[in-house]
């Protein structure tokens, strides 16, 4: 059993090399020119804030679980270190005054929404995602930084009245440049699929990078109609040492 365990393991982490390298090949045009900035629309009042270069290095950080059994509690994320991205943090607030932080940093790569509603109906285990990511190497997936992201406005569609009103969040929109984080989605939908999972109801590529750095009220996400990609792209980013 342990080795039928081991050569499993040895499988998979082969899957994700070989699943690495044509996911970099499909995914770097469009990345790179995110990271260097290719179609973006700034405002044209927006500062040009610094991120140390090494903000998006999580080599070195532990891996973190996140399954918890209340609803909406599992999830799967990349750990950042978030002392290093407080100066950021301040230096937005230093423009507005409002925001909340929550004091630590992390990219979401499978969503609460996705395992609840998606992936754990159809037999899928935070476990087994959780042992995906740490195979694919997860805490060493290649990002670069590509701008300051900001939702300023109502939401589309609120769903109660606690959603009325304006809303003011604060990211950094990242670029997935090797297809790394996609790397891992993509594995993780052919486990869903492998175990009867409707396909139309997972899309791996669906998804976009970010790290939440502050909000006035709450986070908001694509159930909230708020998209994170190049689109919300508000200042310019640049690395420092």
């Amino acid at each position: 059993m342990v080795k039928s365990s081991s050569v499993l393991m040895l499988v998979l982490q082969l899957a994700c090399i070989i699943l690495t390298g044509f996911q970099t090949a499909f995914a770097a045009d469009r990345q790179t020119a995110m990271s260097s900035g290719g179609g973006i629309i700034y405002n044209p009042d927006a500062p040009t804030f610094a991120l140390p270069r090494d903000a998006l290095d999580s080599h070195d950080i532990p891996f973190s679980n996140r399954s918890d059994s209340r609803p909406f509690g599992s999830y799967l994320q990349q750990t950042l270190d978030f002392a290093r991205f407080a100066d950021l943090f301040k230096a937005i607030n230093a423009t507005v005054g409002t925001l909340q932080s929550r004091g630590e940093a992390h990219i979401t790569v499978v969503s609460p929404p996705e395992h609840d509603r998606v992936l754990k109906p159809a037999g899928v285990t935070i476990e087994e995602i959780e042992d995906i990511a740490r195979q694919c190497g997860l805490q060493s997936a290649r990002l670069q930084p590509v701008c300051v992201g900001r939702f300023s406005g109502s939401l589309p569609h609120p769903m109660s009245e606690a959603d009325n009103g304006t809303f003011l969040l604060y990211s950094l929109v990242v670029a997935d440049v090797f297809g790394d984080l996609a790397g891992i989605r993509q594995e993780v939908f052919k486990l869903y699929r492998k175990k009867g999972g409707e396909g139309a109801l997972f899309q791996p590529e669906g998804f976009w990078p970010h790290v939440t750095l502050g909000f006035d009220r709450r986070d908001l996400f694509i159930e909230d109609g708020i998209y994170k990609g190049s689109n919300y792209c508000y200042a310019p980013i640049h690395t420092t040492k």
